[in-house]
């Protein structure tokens, strides 16, 4: 039920089975409560207006509708307390349903804008109630502070500042102003206050999802503290760049990775601006646990400010510091902020015999990681691994293959085909569009620019350092066992001190203690049994891990910095590498190739090739993808020729310049190549490609068919803020 989609094309996105009935199963409860409780409550009216209708303020069906205002307060209730679950990245009940953060995400939406819909309702209705009786000036701004009564002003202005969190988040606003989302919603502080002093009887209701909300952002605040030093950073040649962050050896996990291939972390950089320097932004790691390496690998496109703004800050130091070959001072002051590891809890891909990997753009780069976990396990002799791997990645310009060739296969597992494991890349070049009388190849064209030219950075190690500063292990994702006692004693800590004030300052429910003394006794027991009993714990956590790692580096000693980087210089070479020859043989293209310009890859000796009048000798195998020039009508489209080119990549397939794949053909062919077979389809690209891709994977799959059938599981890999 969780990777069948079922609804492709909707204003919410792709739905997959177990999110349609989720959905459905919030508006039945919600609805329930609020039909329920105004039926009740009229019922009850028309008995009391019955007996005593002089009590009455006024009319019946004005009591009435006020009634049903407060029923709808108090069915929001529901979405309320669960919209503080998947906002929480590393919520229990996540893990153990195993749903990643990056999905959550889409639930805390649907639920907060329900939540607002509904307290706005609940706000009008009661704003046209006061109105109707006369006494709007006198009720909408009272603050009625005896016992647990209502305050309605406090209502008013938190519902007025929930309204201005949705307008700011908003995709018209987020996208283009993404500072003014992130510090406007920041005001979920100032909501919440003013909905305890609104209601401040409905907080047992909301308690326990608001503490794992507290006890997450207590460790996210622990972890991110927490310096981690720059390894490298890299601009290739699309301008994309590469960090390396050091992530440090691993402790004693009870034989469980730390974080695994489909990984993402927040990261900060504080040597930015000072707006930016204080926002977290998402992305997918590259590397993998597999790899034995003390480091996380990144992949970052410069699309927004933050982004734009890192690149600019390479490029300036380029320029004013002395140039040693490639190779620069690292302008970030070798620091980082780093969160995480978030993501899924298994490495589920390795259920499947036969993975389909769709992607667009810089969508690739969890790809990588799970290329690269994939082959470092069968280098280390693990049997139950995916044994055929189609990736079908999609790219406006040529040089931005350049992130998919930074991994080399055969720098893994060497002939890795003979070792029962088949990896098919077929890559489309969208907006390239092929010149027959050019005589160069696309990509070396645009490496002119010297905007595109590839730039590596490395910092200079202190000498007084004992060992780069790692990522830290405390988090909200961490152990299991450590995370248990923090939640419980942060949830025992809150009670015990509820409890203190009420037995010692508030005493009675009915006595004069204020309401907005109440609210704030309640913030000061959540602050302080996180802070003081579970930061008791994660103060153990810290000397526990400390002494582990003590014992890790005395039993294994650390490598330079310096020689870790030497076994990267083999192959950085080749990463923005692109050459021109002349087509030696004819070889066949892919069966699931779809369009007439195509190629196809061959691992050869090493040989000299010749890039305009200077022989280039490549060390190691030669990867060439020699494009075919056929000279044949498309019905379809009309494109009658192409030209000449040559393109350097280490991965077999075929590569494909101005077209776009056909989904349907290639699925089709999928579903006859591996008949009765359960397909792991996994998607990370743009809105349009995954909803081209779930209907598809709707298409050929038959719920209800015979044992020959096949089953496409539709997996989203992209996270959507």
């Amino acid at each position: 039920m969780t990777t069948y989609p079922i609804v492709v094309r909707s204003p919410l996105g792709v739905l997959t089975v177990a999110e349609l009935l989720f959905i459905m199963g919030i508006f039945t409860l919600v609805s329930y409560s609020f039909a329920r409780t105004t039926y009740l409550r009229s019922q009850e009216l028309h008995l009391r207006y019955a007996l005593k209708p002089a009590t009455f303020d006024a009319s019946l069906k004005m009591t009435i509708f006020s009634a049903a205002s407060e029923a709808m307060g108090r069915a929001a209730m529901i979405p309320f307390c669960l919209l503080w679950v998947p906002v929480s990245r590393g919520s229990p009940f996540l893990r153990l349903i195993r749903v990643p953060f990056e999905h959550a995400v889409r639930y805390h939406i649907w639920l907060s804008v329900l939540t607002l819909s509904m307290f706005t309702l609940h706000s009008l209705g009661y704003i046209g109630f006061y109105a109707a009786t006369h006494g709007i000036s006198q009720q909408i701004f009272e603050w009625e502070t005896n016992g647990e009564s209502c305050a309605v002003v406090a209502g008013l202005i938190g519902i007025i500042v929930g309204l201005i969190m949705w307008v700011s988040a908003l995709s018209f606003f987020r996208r283009r102003w993404y500072e003014l989302f992130f510090g406007v919603h920041h005001l979920y502080i100032i909501f919440f206050l003013f909905f305890l002093y609104h209601v401040i009887r409905t907080v047992h209701f909301i308690v326990i999802p608001c503490l794992l909300f507290m006890v997450d952002r207590f460790l996210r605040m622990v972890q991110s503290q927490h310096s981690v030093d720059v390894l490298s950073a890299k601009i290739l040649e699309s301008g994309c760049l590469h960090l390396r962050i050091a992530g440090g050896k691993e402790s004693n996990t009870g034989g469980r990775e730390w974080y695994h291939a489909l990984s993402s972390w927040y990261l900060r950089i504080p040597s930015l601006s000072i707006l930016m320097r204080f926002q977290w932004h998402l992305f997918s790691a590259t590397s993998t646990p597999m790899d034995g390496r003390e480091e996380l690998s990144f992949m970052i496109k410069p699309l927004g400010k933050w982004t734009s703004n890192l690149k600019d800050q390479l490029f300036r130091s380029a320029q004013v510091h002395d140039i040693s070959g490639l190779t620069y001072q690292c302008p970030f002051s070798l620091k980082a902020g780093v969160e995480g590891p978030y993501g899924y809890e298994s490495d589920f891909f390795l259920e499947y015999n036969v993975l389909v990997l769709i992607c667009g753009g810089i969508g690739v780069t969890p790809f990588l990681a799970i290329l690269s976990d994939v082959l470092h396990r069968k280098q280390k002799g693990q049997r139950v691994l995916p044994s055929q791997i189609h990736v079908y990645h999609c790219v406006k310009k040529p040089e931005e293959l350049c992130v998919l060739n930074s991994l080399d296969p055969n720098g893994i597992v060497p002939e890795y085909q003979r070792h029962g494991l088949e990896i098919e890349v077929c890559a489309y070049v969208t907006r390239q569009i092929i010149d027959t009388n050019a005589h160069k190849c696309p990509s070396s064209q645009t490496r002119k620019t010297p905007n595109n030219k590839e730039i590596a950075y490395s910092p200079t190690t202190l000498p007084t350092r004992y060992k780069p500063h790692a990522v830290s292990r405390i988090s909200s994702k961490g152990e299991p066992v450590w995370l248990a006692c923090i939640v419980i004693a942060s949830i025992t800590g809150y009670y015990i001190l509820w409890g203190l004030s009420n037995v010692f300052l508030i005493k009675t429910p009915k006595a004069s203690f204020p309401n907005y003394n109440r609210a704030h006794l309640v913030l000061v027991s959540m602050i302080l049994g996180t802070v003081v009993f579970g930061g008791f714990f994660v103060l153990i956590w810290h000397l526990w891990l400390k002494q582990q790692q003590i014992q890790l580096h005395c039993s294994h000693p650390l490598p330079s910095i310096s020689s870790t980087d030497s076994e990267r210089t083999a192959y950085d070479s080749f990463l923005s590498m692109s050459t021109c020859s002349t087509l030696q043989e004819n070889v066949p293209l892919s069966s699931i190739a779809n369009h007439p310009i195509s190629s196809s890859i061959t691992s050869e000796a090493p040989i000299e090739v010749q890039h305009g009048s200077t022989p280039i000798k490549m060390n190691g195998k030669l990867k060439e993808i020699m494009i075919q020039m056929d000279r044949m009508e498309n019905h379809k489209n009309g494109i009658a020729t192409c030209s000449l080119t040559a393109h350097g990549s280490p991965w077999n397939g075929s590569l494909h310049f101005g077209c776009r794949p056909c989904w349907d053909d290639i699925f089709t062919h999928l579903g006859k190549l591996y008949q009765a077979q359960d397909i792991g389809v996994l998607v990370s690209g743009s809105t349009s490609m995954r909803q081209d891709v779930a209907e598809q994977c709707r298409k050929h799959t038959n719920i209800i068919g015979t044992a020959s059938s096949n089953v496409f599981h539709y997996h989203s890999i992209s996270f959507d803020l």
